[in-house]
């Protein structure tokens, strides 16, 4: 791992190392790595049949170490590290967000957000000056996705986004996490709940805004056309509080369900 690390530029995602290895070796279908004592060994697939078995035909549980990576950023039991109970939960909820028919309807937010960012390209193209090409589409991505799970725009790619900000900041910091430097990782543990604070009672804000309105205007949004994937994962509480279910009483967001709103 650290030969071929050596051959490839600073800070290169371990998927490149491994494609490396895999190629430098010949190594066909499946293979062990062991990476015994500084990160759990590994399985490495490299055969879309075999990839399939695990996935799909009979699908694995996610290796805890996943979870361990991405709680430092998104936090613990998201939808893309969960299993059982938790995941099936924010899955059957999320999973009408993902179907073909509703992709489709996106197609006019994912073309308003690219002509911005076509607008800004032709802007630096006219001026002259360097620019990050990462960084600039990482705003238009960043703006499509805020669109689509929360229904509201964040204006990154025109008035930056200061949660774009601290999304940034909270990755630099989960690298710092993983350094063996005890004194770096304490630094970076407490920078992360400073920014953590600030971003769950933001995000609060605007759950706890988007479900006022729906529970005021008594909007359930629909499971075949969602506004937003958002409102899916509010669509069972207001269900709840409808007419139709026999109950017509308002029920407060627990404190666990916003947590796994803020999460997801």
């Amino acid at each position: 791992m650290g030969e071929v690390a050596s051959t490839l530029p600073p800070n290169m995602h371990p998927q490149h190392y491994i494609t490396a290895i895999t190629q430098k070796y010949n190594l066909k279908g499946i293979f062990y790595l062991d990476l015994w004592p500084i990160a759990p060994s590994q399985v490495i697939l490299t055969d879309p049949d075999l990839m399939n078995k695990v996935t799909v035909t009979r699908a694995m549980r996610v290796h805890s170490y996943a979870d361990d990576f991405l709680a430092p950023i998104v936090g613990r039991n998201v939808i893309a590290t969960s299993n059982g109970s938790v995941w099936k939960k924010t899955h059957n909820a999320m999973a009408p967000a993902f179907t073909w028919s509703h992709v489709k309807n996106l197609v006019e937010v994912m073309a308003d957000e690219t002509l911005l960012f076509r607008d800004t390209l032709d802007r630096l193209a006219d001026s002259g000056e360097v620019f990050s090409m990462e960084e600039t589409a990482a705003k238009l991505i960043f703006d499509v996705i805020a669109r689509i799970v929360f229904n509201f725009p964040l204006h990154a790619q025109t008035k930056g986004s200061p949660y774009l900000a601290d999304l940034r900041e909270m990755i630099r910091l989960a690298e710092a996490q993983l350094s063996f430097n005890p004194w770096v990782r304490i630094k970076a543990f407490f920078k992360r709940r400073i920014i953590l604070r600030r971003l769950n009672a933001s995000i609060t804000a605007k759950i706890m805004e988007r479900f006022d309105l729906l529970r005021r205007e008594k909007i359930v949004p629909s499971r075949k056309d969602p506004f937003s994937i958002l409102d899916l994962m509010l669509r069972e509480q207001l269900q709840q509080e409808s007419p139709q279910s026999g109950a017509n009483q308002k029920r407060e967001l627990s404190r666990d369900y916003l947590e796994l709103l803020i999460t997801k």
